[in-house]
């Protein structure tokens, strides 16, 4: 049984991500680690531009992480 968010892989998300910023040069981004965004039933989540997105995986994050950075 899941107990926290860095259960499902929110540590290695934020840090897929940081990876992902600085391998492909996104100057404009900044990752960081929240405190609870109180959608525990679709963890982990992840807030990009105002808005939330939920169950990711670290594959997914990247994927929101790379539309974001191309608008």
């Amino acid at each position: 049984m899941w107990k926290s968010c860095s259960d499902k892989f929110s540590n290695y998300i934020i840090t897929r991500l940081q990876n992902d910023t600085n391998r492909f040069n996104l100057k404009d981004v900044t990752i960081e680690e929240s405190l609870c965004m109180w959608k525990c039933k679709e963890w982990p989540n992840v807030y990009f531009d105002n808005e939330f997105h939920t169950k990711m995986n670290p594959l997914k994050a990247s994927e929101v992480l790379f539309k974001k950075a191309k608008k």
